[in-house]
Order: structure tokens, then C-alpha cells, then sequence
């Protein structure tokens, strides 16, 4: 089983409860699918970088789960066929100590590569 991270963005108008009952039916969807939810995480609404809809503004969600790759396809065609779900992504889940600090790195070594011309 592989984790994944699925993050999706609802109407702007959606309160915490609408949002909740969202989550809630994304959720039992995995479990339908025998995936295992690890996490959710409900970041509120927040700026999109670009008009979707007409809209600005969306609110995020993030659900991190275990699962096979064949659910994926199955995740986002529901999420799709859902109104009210602007878009939703779904990536492999990298932990954040992997990618901790690569900025910080690849920063240096172009410091670095600076120094030298």
C-alpha cells in the first residue's frame, strides 16, 4: 500500500459544517474502497492563485490515506463528478522531513555556483 494525499477545494461559501460533511463523505468513499485514512485536514478557506469558476477564494481540504493505485483514478472520478468540488489533486504522500531543507541546500549550492564565476 502506497499513502496518498488528496486535496481538494470546495465553494468558497461552504462553512465548517457543510465542510465537515464533505470530508466525511470523501472519507467513507476510501474506506469503501478499502483504503485506510490516516489524516484530515481542514485548512480553511483560503486565496486561490488563479480564478476558478469565477471564483477567488476556496476551501481547502487535505486527506491523507493508504491505499492501492487503482484507487486513485476511482477518488478523483468521484471527485469530479461532485458540484460543489472545484478541483482536487491527489499526489503520493511525501512526509515533510524528506523535503525538509532542500530549499536551504539547492539555495547554497547556487551561492556557491555564484562565488565561482
Amino acid at each position: 500500500m502506497t499513502k496518498y494525499e488528496t486535496v481538494y477545494i470546495l465553494e468558497p461559501s461552504y462553512d465548517e459544517v457543510k465542510a465537515q460533511e464533505v470530508a466525511d463523505r470523501v472519507s467513507g468513499w476510501l474506506k469503501d474502497l478499502g483504503a485506510e485514512v490516516v489524516e484530515v485536514q481542514k485548512w480553511g478557506k483560503r486565496r486561490l492563485a488563479y480564478e476558478i469558476r469565477k471564483r477567488r477564494d476556496g476551501v481547502y481540504t487535505m486527506i491523507v490515506w493508504n491505499g492501492g493505485a487503482g484507487m486513485v483514478k476511482e477518488i478523483e472520478r468521484r471527485l469530479r463528478l461532485e458540484e460543489d468540488i472545484m478541483r482536487a489533486l491527489t499526489t503520493v504522500h511525501v512526509p515533510p522531513e524528506m523535503w525538509q531543507g532542500v530549499p536551504e541546500a539547492e539555495a547554497a549550492a547556487a551561492a556557491e555556483e555564484g562565488d565561482r564565476d
